[in-house]
């Protein structure tokens, strides 16, 4: 049987300091908006051939450059999508791949302490003519100075795969070395508002600007107080997310957590549901040090009677202090709209910020995340 070679995705730069200085040039962008003025370093035998903003589908492109000489092909091409909500780059990325008909080969994921998850990843495509297309594409975000929410932005270098093992180390030096030149302090596409229940053992959090929050009356009596985030556009809920806080004294494991606050979704009439079983998060994956573990699943929720069928992901945090339940009901993922993507990152920022409002971080040595 004829052994598949793997595809290389090099993360550190074995070209010299030298050559990288005599064979790269600083392209400073200046034809979009001021705040999408961007520079990006690039082969000397790259150029642009367009500059002015072009619209494709929902994307923009603010620079296209190609090789002028007869090496091998190579094009740069960037590109924009403004979008209101707050959510991960690398979800936002991940479904423009999706879209444009691309295979993803390999990626990391980079992680910022508040400012969600980033992605560099390595795609493939077959072209009309048979051959095959490799590309390397890297993204940012930020927020936008002219109207809510923010433009999340990609890098995407690409050439034909008989070419890509040579070509390799200088496309990371152009996806790892380019960034917006007028970038803001707020590389998030809402402001964050602080949730905080006064109670014997203080809570507080961060949830996007966009959520709603209020506390169920009927549950004021109850040893779980609950609380619910809302996520309503043109008054229309896209997702939703059910908060029971637990004193640690009355418990000791997740599955009573679990069956304690799940059982008045799995009884309602007509209900459906599918979830895997419950994992216990690395504790790699844990940056927030004041949480001790999470446990979390995900799967589909279906309600006839209210004509829903959700994705749904619950996760249970433990502390020194407490047992915290949060199920989260939306959208499933659509490449129509980003709601599923929002619903994510609310949660996500839920748990970072968990008691921890300046998003301090455990010390590890996993600064990348590898999945």
């Amino acid at each position: 049987m004829e052994e598949v070679k793997k595809i290389s995705f090099p993360i550190k730069q074995t070209l010299t300091n030298d050559f990288l200085s005599n064979n790269f040039w600083k392209c400073l962008y200046t034809s979009a908006e001021h705040h999408l003025h961007y520079w990006i370093l690039l082969p000397n035998n790259v150029k642009p051939i367009q500059l002015d903003p072009v619209r494709l589908k929902d994307m923009t492109v603010i620079g296209q450059y190609v090789r002028i000489d007869g090496s091998p092909y190579l094009e740069v091409l960037v590109m924009y999508e403004y979008c209101k909500f707050e959510m991960n780059a690398s979800d936002w990325v991940q479904k423009i791949i999706y879209s444009l008909g691309e295979s993803i080969i390999d990626y990391r994921i980079i992680e910022s302490k508040s400012t969600g998850k980033y992605i560099d990843v390595l795609t493939s495509k077959k072209l009309s003519d048979g051959e095959e297309f490799i590309s390397r594409i890297t993204v940012l975000k930020d927020s936008d100075p002219s109207t809510d929410g923010a433009n999340y932005i990609l890098t995407k270098t690409s050439c034909y795969a008989k070419d890509y093992e040579e070509l390799a180390n200088k496309i990371l030096h152009i996806v790892t070395n380019w960034d917006l030149t007028n970038k803001s302090q707020w590389q998030l596409a809402e402001p964050l508002k602080k949730f905080s229940f006064p109670n014997d053992n203080k809570i507080e959090f961060y949830v996007p600007n966009s959520w709603e929050i209020s506390f169920d009356t009927d549950k004021i009596r109850s040893e779980a107080p609950r609380f619910i985030f809302s996520h309503d556009i043109s008054d229309e809920n896209k997702g939703i997310i059910n908060a029971f806080f637990y004193q640690i004294d009355f418990i000791n494991k997740h599955e009573i957590v679990f069956d304690k606050f799940f059982e008045r979704l799995k009884n309602l009439e007509g209900s459906k549901y599918e979830l895997k079983e419950f994992e216990k998060v690395d504790t790699n994956e844990i940056k927030n040090p004041v949480i001790e573990s999470i446990y979390r699943t995900t799967g589909t929720y279906c309600y006839e009677k209210a004509n829903l069928d959700a994705n749904i992901q619950i996760v249970i945090i433990k502390t020194k202090i407490g047992w915290y339940y949060f199920d989260l009901v939306g959208p499933k993922p659509n490449l129509n709209y980003y709601y599923w993507e929002a619903n994510k990152r609310c949660l996500e920022l839920i748990i970072g910020s968990f008691n921890n409002i300046n998003f301090n971080e455990k010390t590890t040595t996993n600064d990348v995340q590898r999945i």
